[in-house]
């Protein structure tokens, strides 16, 4: 065929394609594929028969629009918000509707098991609420303010404090359901009980309307996000506990997918939830019927959004139909770097390459977390003891560590540690992708000890806004990094390569970092469970030397435990920067349509169909 007839042929098409690659084009998405195969087949012939004209030029460039454009249309941040609350959400609560009923009927319990302990023991509530707040309590009452404690401390140093510690509870109580739900039960027994005791110290006063709604006013949402939290807990104890058709590692996996879901789900509730206790609990003067009402709004909701909107939507349905998105595939294969990615597919690709170095990665993350805490450990000796400071159950206790005005040398220590496992997560990429070449030589080695560097320098400002923003700074630090070794630039080079990538690709790394951020935080709960200092106290008892000793061992333990958890955090975050460079990549250069259009003008050709 001409060029000419070929053009006169395709052109309205062509004019077609190119209103569909405008920004503001509403082109239906079933249409917009078609649209693109067309195209496709059009370069390929132009490939073919015109190879050194312009027409090859501006279909290879319109078909680069159309394939990006296609992928941006998988759909915007606020369809993917809305698809999460309106679909996602809800499913995954009614896959766990049946834990959801037994998280709630065992807190109810031990509410009552709470009132009856009180009932029959009058210093019940002093061992459960302890002897201080008993007598604060005593006090606020006897001056006519029985809900004084709420008025405690200011609106926004409370609303502070009391959300991130009800999302600290909640989170942990999800955790602990790894070890087969027994931790997540433990965790809602006693909640329930001290709920359940509180509540009848003020019964036993005969102050029960005044103390409902006030307790109730944020304990609404506050208490059952709680008793939701022990339903996804149980939710990822009952995949190892009892997986049914699955292997018991798929059925875990797939229980904590459903269950980080709806933890992810009642963050926007624990906000909701403490700006209530800090700004509108402490209005006792407030009428009664309002309360009351907002109280009861306050339980619809919980009831219609998280029982009977996911009941309502997807009963009758198949369980065939309703488990198809949650099908897990093939841990040992790894994953394939063409192809746009969503910030959800990043995580599975990670998770899954993750997941087949697990013992590599576990085991330079035991070696390193053992280095750092002997070398401290040999400089400052028995001294340790004095110097670091561990709680049960408190995530947190790593950063003290990163205050380099109380332990300068652990600066250098933590660079040793954090370059360490980085260049082992590149080293085994390295061997996992073994045609992208990356050469781990000395000036690699140095590229990484600048880059983590950096980051650190943010901590030993000793300034929040300053650590906060090298946290903030973190993906991009790694991505460039990514750029550098993979492309094999200086990092001047990179860093203008790494801003080219990222205009104009929507690429969200920073949405991809803050979901493994939840995730590595999520381990740091599980590593500092109230199960581990059971095991360190069993420990201790088992050592036949002075107190100081045995608490000296206690604390090398907790900070070789904590580390060990940071350097597992390491390799989530480099991996997952590493399928972020290529999904930007893609969205900029096209590669894989690149492939396809050549294989397609292979085959053609082979079969001699382009022939007239």
């Amino acid at each position: 065929m001409r060029e000419k007839r070929f053009v006169e042929r395709n052109q309205k098409n062509w004019i077609k394609f190119e209103k569909a690659s405008q920004n503001n084009s509403t082109v239906n998405p079933e249409e917009f594929n078609d649209l693109f195969s067309q195209i496709t087949e059009d370069l390929s012939y132009s490939r073919t028969h015109y190879q050194k004209r312009s027409i090859r030029v501006y279909l290879n460039a319109l078909a680069q629009k159309i394939y990006i454009k296609l992928h941006q249309r998988r759909g915007g941040a606020f369809q993917k918000l809305f698809e999460f609350w309106s679909h996602d959400l809800p499913l995954a609560l009614y896959q766990t509707k049946r834990e959801l009923n037994i998280s709630l009927i065992f807190f109810l319990l031990s509410m009552a098991i709470g009132v009856l302990s009180s009932i029959h023991e009058p210093n019940f509530a002093a061992i459960i609420l302890g002897d201080e707040y008993i007598e604060m309590t005593e006090e606020n009452i006897a001056n006519g303010d029985p809900m004084g404690v709420y008025k405690s401390a200011g609106e926004f140093e409370m609303f502070f404090q009391i959300t991130v510690n009800n999302i600290l509870v909640a989170f942990r109580t999800f955790v602990l359901g790894a070890f087969f739900g027994v931790g997540t039960l433990i965790i809602m027994l006693y909640n329930g009980i001290m709920v359940g005791t509180f509540q009848y110290f003020f019964i036993e006063r005969e102050l029960f309307q005044e103390s409902f709604l006030a307790i109730w006013m944020h304990g609404a949402l506050e208490i059952s996000s709680i008793v939701i939290a022990g339903a996804a807990g149980l939710t990822m104890g009952r995949g190892l506990l009892f997986p049914g058709t699955l292997p018991r590692k798929q059925a875990f996996i797939l229980g904590a997918r459903r269950a980080i879901k709806i933890m992810v789900g009642l963050v926007p509730i624990f906000i909701a939830a403490g700006f209530i206790e800090s700004f509108f609990t402490r209005l006792t003067e407030m009428p009664n019927a309002i309360r009351g009402i907002f109280i009861f709004a306050c339980f619809a909701f919980i009831g219609t959004y998280f029982w009977l909107y996911p009941w309502l939507k997807f009963k009758g349905k198949s369980k065939q139909d309703l488990d198809k998105d949650d099908l897990i595939l093939d841990g040992q294969k790894i994953p394939s770097l063409s192809g746009l990615r969503k910030t959800t597919e990043i995580f599975n690709s990670t998770f899954i390459l993750f997941r087949i170095g697990l013992v590599k990665f576990t085991g330079i993350a035991a070696i390193g977390a053992i280095l750092f805490s002997v070398i401290l450990f040999s400089i400052f000796r028995s001294e340790i003891v004095e110097l670091v400071t561990f709680s049960t159950s408190n995530p947190l206790s790593l950063f003290q560590f990163h205050d380099y005005g109380f332990l300068p040398v652990a600066f250098f220590l933590n660079t040793g540690l954090e370059t360490l496992i980085t260049l082992f997560s590149f080293y085994y990429l390295s061997k996992s992708y073994s045609h992208l070449n990356i050469k781990l030589s000395w000036r690699a080695v140095l590229k990484v000890l600048l880059i983590v560097t950096i980051f650190e320098l943010s901590f030993l400002a000793d300034a929040v806004i300053v650590s906060l923003s090298g946290l903030i700074a973190l993906p991009f630090l790694v991505f460039w990094l990514v750029v550098s070794l993979i492309e094999e630039l200086s990092l001047p080079d990179a860093f203008g390569s790494m801003l080219a990538l990222l205009n104009g690709t929507k690429r969200y790394i920073f949405l991809t970092y803050l979901s493994f951020a939840a995730l590595s935080f999520l381990i740091l709960i599980l590593l500092s469970s109230p199960f581990t200092w059971f095991y360190i106290e069993v420990l201790q008892w088992n050592i036949d030397s002075q107190n100081e000793t045995k608490e000296t061992v206690a604390i090398i333990c907790l900070t070789i435990i904590d580390h060990f958890g940071l350097a597992l955090m390491i390799p989530l975050l480099i991996v997952s920067q590493f399928f972020e460079y290529f999904s930007a990549r893609e969205a900029k250069y096209a590669t894989s349509l690149v492939e396809r259009v050549k294989s397609i003008g292979v085959k053609r050709v082979a079969y001699g169909m382009e022939q007239e």
